[in-house]
């Protein structure tokens, strides 16, 4: 017994300087066990808000870094549309995921084009990368000048689009007579005086002439009363009985 367990004592002595490296084994496979992180599968962030990231990678222990905001007009603010590393790539916990979000472009206020002409409202907008529509309407101001204008100036413009209400300078107006009743001859004699247009009808039938000289007036377009201007536009209807 004596001898045994003195050839044990001569073993443990001869191999005590393996002692050291075995304790550094059983120490490094003990820290890799307890202290290395477990890789999970990176989120799927593209679409979502920040709201929602947030959340997901909170559950999942992530951080998330907004590296970049992206200006688009028809997305939500706050949007994800790109992340690094990619959805589905291993990542460690605590690791950061780096994404760039959304946000509106910076709004294009309405310049001022009233009481501009249509050279200068053109030259403002096409700088500005703005389209603008034209509306032709009389008024008192003169021939070409802008008068009006929608959306009104320093208004955010949403869709880079105005409309300019162009002046065709002061045209009077006028009421539009009765003609009922009237004979046909002398409402012609009338209307071919100011050089305007017209047909006659009878029975809903258009007509020519020579027309009936007892044919009188039952109904007229404009009705009577109307505001008209003067212009080579203005055409008339007759109807007679």
């Amino acid at each position: 017994m004596k001898l045994l367990v003195q050839k044990i004592y001569e073993f443990v002595i001869q191999f005590t300087f393996l002692f050291p490296f075995f304790a550094f084994c059983i120490g490094y496979v003990s820290l890799q066990f307890f202290i290395t992180e477990q890789l999970i599968q990176t989120p799927d962030l593209i679409g979502k808000d920040i709201l929602q990231a947030t959340k997901l990678c909170s559950q999942l222990k992530l951080n998330l870094r907004i590296i970049a905001e992206k200006e688009m007009f028809d997305a939500v603010p706050g949007t994800i549309v790109t992340q690094n590393p990619l959805q589905q790539s291993y990542i460690k916990s605590h690791q950061s995921i780096f994404i760039t979000i959304t946000k509106l472009p910076e709004p294009i206020l309405a310049p001022v084009i009233t009481k501009k002409n249509i050279e200068d409202i053109e030259k403002i907008c096409t700088e500005k990368g703005i389209k603008y529509r034209a509306y032709f309407l009389p008024s008192n101001l003169p021939y070409g000048q802008c008068f009006a204008q929608m959306p009104y100036e320093n208004d955010p413009l949403l869709s880079k689009k105005i409309n300019a209400y162009i002046s065709l300078g002061k045209e009077n107006l006028y009421l539009f007579p009765d003609f009922s009743n009237f004979a046909l001859h002398d409402v012609i004699h009338c209307l071919q005086e100011k050089n305007i247009q017209f047909d006659v009808f009878y029975k809903d039938q258009k007509i020519l002439a020579p027309y009936k000289k007892n044919y009188t007036i039952s109904y007229q377009k404009p009705l009577a009363g109307s505001l008209i201007t003067l212009n080579n536009k203005l055409y008339v209807q007759l109807q007679v009985v």
